[in-house]
């Protein structure tokens, strides 16, 4: 039984790491808030990725691991195929390479970052017989997978209510939101800026800035944004930054088509692709309205709460965890695949430019009563403790 006042706890974090999205962002904040006089952090990825790269410049020591790339989530509600899930049934292997490292490093507890390394991590752990706790960073069902799934795990780590529903029993689920270090994610005016200049060159161009920071792919519904830029062309000055980039060849398939309807429609001058950018603080405080237009559930989506921290309005879908987040007085809730009411609120907002500066304050005042990454990551270290003296 592990107690307070023992040596530290080695925690084995799993990911795939074949992209970095949300939930990547989230691991590597939390790798670098955490109480490391008490827990010695190792992560499992795929070695050549850039979650790798990411992770090695944390105090974290990373493991390579064969482990199952994510899925290609491309329906509104159930979110794996069967062809997932052979694909993850063929990375069986890998649970070989999961018992070695646990026994090499004399693991103490897995925390995994999705699914599919869940249901992998929960079989090595029970053979172990250590405890392993998911963060549940999907809003969607993914049916058998989840039934499975649950019965390996001690916790679940909800990072909404909207994460709640069909899954765990309820003496398993904790709900933390995700969160953000509300200090360091601020940009200085300097910062903001040179970015601006970059972006637009040194004229005064006294434009509206709405954007959506994300990865691009259709869920995203991100074509709904062009639609709604088409339908404000003329009527006021407005322009549209997409910052994000692909992970699958669909996602590219899909950056190639929203590219070629901005110009058939003679956007390129009020749309903007910056392409993939890490570090979001600077972009997200250039921005005067962040958008989040899904069109599927999302858990807990990063760019709202990244838009909140430095004081911004949202205009979201009110689909999965995006309604808990976004107030009537923080932002504007539109319907889903609804060009045109996402062309009025921004409208709303960019013609009253005090309650702009009104939902932007409110916004931030939610964040931090909600979202600091210290306090989040305080009540994730509190799960690892009760798990650990239980087991």
């Amino acid at each position: 039984m592990k107690t307070s006042d023992t040596s530290k706890s080695n925690i084995l974090y799993l990911d795939s790491g074949s992209g970095i999205g949300g939930g990547q962002r989230s691991l590597l904040l939390l790798l670098n808030l955490l109480d490391k006089d008490r827990f010695t952090p190792f992560v499992g990825c795929l070695g050549d990725s850039a979650f790798a790269t990411e992770v090695a410049k944390t105090e974290a020591c990373v493991v390579p691991l064969s482990l199952p790339a994510a899925h290609n989530k491309t329906d509104k509600v159930k979110r794996f195929t069967f062809s997932d899930l052979l694909e993850d049934i063929q990375q069986l292997r890998v649970i070989l390479q999961l018992h070695r490292v646990v026994k090499r490093h004399a693991i103490d507890l897995i925390h995994a970052n999705s699914l599919s390394v869940a249901l992998l991590g929960g079989i090595v752990a029970r053979l172990n017989r250590i405890p392993i706790l998911m963060h549940k960073r999907y809003a969607t069902s993914y049916g058998v997978l989840d039934r499975l799934c649950e019965r390996l795990l001690h916790r679940v780590i909800l990072v909404s209510e909207a994460t709640r529903w069909d899954f765990a029993s309820a003496a398993k689920q904790t709900l933390i939101y995700n969160g953000v270090d509300l200090d360091a994610f601020q940009a200085s005016p300097k910062e903001v800026k040179a970015l601006r200049t970059e972006l637009f060159g040194n004229t005064s161009d006294a434009s509206i800035l709405a954007g959506v920071v994300t990865r691009i792919t259709p869920e995203k519904g991100i074509h709904f944004l062009v639609r709604a830029m088409a339908e404000l062309k003329g009527k006021t000055a407005i322009k549209l930054l997409i910052v994000g980039g692909p992970y699958f060849q669909k996602d590219v398939d899909y950056m190639d088509e929203l590219k070629q309807e901005v110009a058939d429609r003679g956007l390129e001058d009020s749309v903007i692709f910056t392409g993939f950018l890490l570090d979001t603080r600077i972009v997200t405080s250039l921005l005067d309205i962040v958008l989040v237009p899904s069109i599927i559930p999302e858990a807990c989506p990063r760019t709202i709460i990244e838009a909140m921290a430095v004081g911004k309005p949202v205009i979201a879908t009110p689909l999965g965890g995006s309604k808990e987040l976004v107030t009537s007085n923080t932002g504007i809730l539109v319907s889903p695949e609804d060009a045109s009411a996402i062309a009025e609120a921004i409208i709303a907002l960019a013609s009253d430019r005090e309650q702009l500066t009104a939902m932007g304050q409110a916004a931030h005042t939610r964040a931090v009563e909600l979202f600091s990454s210290k306090k989040n990551t305080a009540l994730t270290e509190a799960v690892y403790t009760e798990l650990l003296m239980a087991s």
